[in-house]
């Protein structure tokens, strides 16, 4: 055709051809314009074809926990569900702590060509044998790096599964052409891998990469507990976790004003009040008081007295928080009240504490 003159016959006739190709280009260029979505060749052919959409911005959301329990549920419901054998317990949390290592390391490893050639509005799809998850790159320059994290499935669904199989498969163990098996050359792919590769609209881009993320393991407490030392590490924190939201609770005063509280408090004033309960053991109790062989209020003020005054300043009320103070009587006596439940639970679990 280019040898023929333009004002041949030739081309009297093939230029009304060029209109609908060339109204339907630029109506795919338009789309293509508004929707964000790259215009591929076909087949290295004159036609263009709209591919998928690359928005620039697609969803809004944050996977920052915010998990407030109301609940009056008692503590032996909680731990009798097994929370740290559910992969779907708060799943936001695994998330929250994708996003936050990949805000650390993301702009470096691009920079490092880690995840390939990269170019603003590409997705990634992360895949571990775990979760899965989606990277939107949304803008890219000077250093710094935009982006946006959005979570797919978790392990045991067959989305994930399919996900991860497709990543991880090897084209190599391909060798087939259509319905038969021919063998493929060496250092090369076989006819029906190569043209699956071809048409695949994603490609993997590295086969390993390694980021920090949140993981639920589940430790057996009977192994863990034979150990005095790690009991005591234990109920020691257990007290300091009662103290502190005993001191941040809202009806705090309310219950320093309670008449029925303080008639109930008033034996542990004295200074020879003694908790005999036998569920206390020197090996145990970090605060057990050896002269008198049981729990007492200058024994418990010895050991928890500092963590008492720093929860009150923490909190910012005007409590006070001395030896012969009722709050010093109320975090006393929800202390005995707490170890003598968590010690009998455990018994109650066959754990010998």
């Amino acid at each position: 055709p280019w040898q023929i003159t333009w004002g041949s016959a030739f081309h009297a006739f093939a230029q009304p051809f060029s209109v609908p190709h060339s109204a339907m280009l630029f109506l795919q260029a338009l789309i293509s314009a508004v929707l964000s979505t790259p215009l591929n060749p076909f087949l290295g052919s004159a036609i263009f074809l709209t591919s998928y959409v690359r928005p620039v911005k697609f969803w809004e959301r944050d996977y920052n926990t915010r998990r407030v329990d109301h609940s009056n549920t008692p503590l032996s419901s909680h731990l009798d569900r097994n929370l740290g054998a559910d992969d779907n317990n708060l799943n936001s949390i695994f998330y929250e702590h994708l996003t936050r290592s990949l805000q650390h390391s993301l702009c470096g490893d691009l920079k490092l060509g880690r995840w390939g050639p990269v170019n603003q509005g590409d997705c990634f799809v992360l895949a571990s044998d775990y979760l899965n998850c989606l990277v939107h790159v949304i803008e890219m320059g000077n250093d710094l790096v935009t982006f946006q994290m959005r979570g797919l499935e978790f392990r045991g669904t067959y989305c994930q599964q399919r996900e991860v199989e497709a990543i991880t498969e090897g084209v190599d163990e391909n060798d087939g052409c259509c319905c038969c098996d021919t063998g493929r050359l060496p250092n090369m792919l076989g006819i029906n891998a190569a043209f699956t590769q071809r048409w695949l609209a994603w490609e993997v881009t590295a086969a390993k990469y390694i980021l920090e993320g949140y993981s639920i393991s589940d430790n057996s407490a009977v192994s863990m507990l034979q150990v005095f030392e790690f009991r005591k590490v234990l109920v020691s924190y257990y007290v300091k976790s009662i103290i502190f939201y005993t001191v941040r609770s809202p009806k705090l005063e309310e219950w320093l004003s309670n008449q029925i509280i303080l008639k109930a408090l008033k034996p542990m004033e004295h200074r020879n009040f003694v908790d005999l309960d036998p569920v206390f053991n020197y090996n145990i109790d970090e605060d057990f008081d050896v002269q008198s062989s049981g729990m007492t209020r200058n024994m418990f003020v010895q050991v928890h007295g500092d963590w008492i005054t720093y929860c009150v300043e923490k909190s910012e009320k005007n409590i006070e928080s001395g030896i012969n103070s009722p709050l010093v009587l109320l975090c006393f006596a929800l202390s005995l009240l707490g170890k003598s439940y968590f010690v009998c639970y455990f018994w109650n679990m066959h754990i010998k504490l």
